[in-house]
């Protein structure tokens, strides 16, 4: 009789014993974990996070808060590849950094007031102001926050390519303590095109033989050379644009496949709803309608997509 007490006594302590040591490993566990966050967080330098987790703040929390940490990282380091290269050429043609002797650092982005979509979409991602500039019909965007212009400048950087702006953003990547990157060749996979063609091209028709037309200026051709290997056109002289470079192009076959290039690298700007109507021209052309009766269905039909175009609708 005495040795199922003493069996069930040795199972109580053998049990007791086994709780103590599994309590005391979730407490070392716990205690390993929350150290090794801390000193993740320190690395961060995330001084609001690793202030709260210095208290007597629950695993729950602590997990909370690396978890809010961790995405916040990920959404920075994942935006669109075709938008940061579609931002590279928009600042190449319209942008310009500014360094002030105090080295405060900021970004201005100039565009004609229809385009406020364009302008919209870039402080949507890193903040800034737009605001309507006096006595034209121009908006100008603004971004002075070092936080997410330093964000903007990692976006962009290797990615820009008009030698001017490069020489501006190098002074503040110098500033920053940050290694300037230089372009790879401008390729058909590529959406810079689509952010300079945003601020610098037009695409324009006559009104006399109903041509289409895309074109780009520049002060000097440096970066409109390459154009003409990727779509075709050729770069000359413009005159009427105080000596300043134009890269122009008129063929059907080369204007339809710049329309192929702007559906997998859209224009943000309000050219892109004229760049939609050029299919719909070239068809009614086809159907002579620029040339039919004045009173015809048809010459009808042509005249509302004119005026589609003029107002770029």
């Amino acid at each position: 009789r005495e040795w199922p007490l003493n069996q069930n006594l040795s199972q109580q302590t053998i049990s007791e014993e086994f709780v103590l040591y599994f309590l005391g490993t979730i407490s070392i566990s716990c205690t390993l974990l929350y150290t090794a966050i801390v000193k993740i967080l320190k690395i961060y330098d995330n001084s609001q996070v690793t202030n709260a987790l210095s208290t007597q703040v629950g695993t729950s929390e602590t997990i909370r808060l690396l978890n809010k940490r961790s995405v916040h990282n990920l959404s920075n380091n994942d935006k669109d590849l075709k938008f940061k290269e579609w931002l590279a050429g928009l600042i190449d043609g319209d942008g310009c950094f500014q360094l002030s002797k105090k080295g405060y650092a900021s970004l201005e982005i100039t565009m004609d007031i229809r385009d406020e979509r364009a302008l919209q979409a870039v402080k949507n991602i890193y903040g800034g102001s737009i605001k309507l500039r006096s006595g034209v019909s121009a908006l100008r965007y603004r971004l002075h926050s070092k936080k997410k212009l330093v964000d903007l400048i990692y976006d962009v950087n290797g990615l820009i390519r008009n030698p001017v702006r490069l020489i501006q953003l190098n002074y503040i990547c110098v500033n920053y303590d940050i290694a300037l990157k230089y372009p790879e060749k401008l390729t058909l996979d590529n959406g810079w095109f689509s952010g300079f063609f945003d601020a610098d091209g037009t695409v324009t028709i006559k009104s006399t033989d109903w041509q289409l037309s895309i074109s780009a200026s520049q002060k000097t051709s440096e970066l409109l050379t390459p154009l003409v290997e990727l779509f075709g056109g050729y770069v000359y002289i413009d005159r009427g644009g105080q000596g300043s470079f134009k890269w122009y192009v008129t063929k059907k076959e080369d204007i339809l496949n710049l329309i192929e290039y702007f559906k997998k690298y859209p224009s943000r700007s309000a050219k892109n709803n004229r760049l939609h109507l050029i299919p719909k021209i070239y068809e009614f052309k086809g159907m002579k309608a620029h040339i039919a009766p004045s009173e015809s269905l048809l010459a009808k039909s042509w005249n509302i997509l004119i005026n589609k175009w003029k107002n770029y609708e």
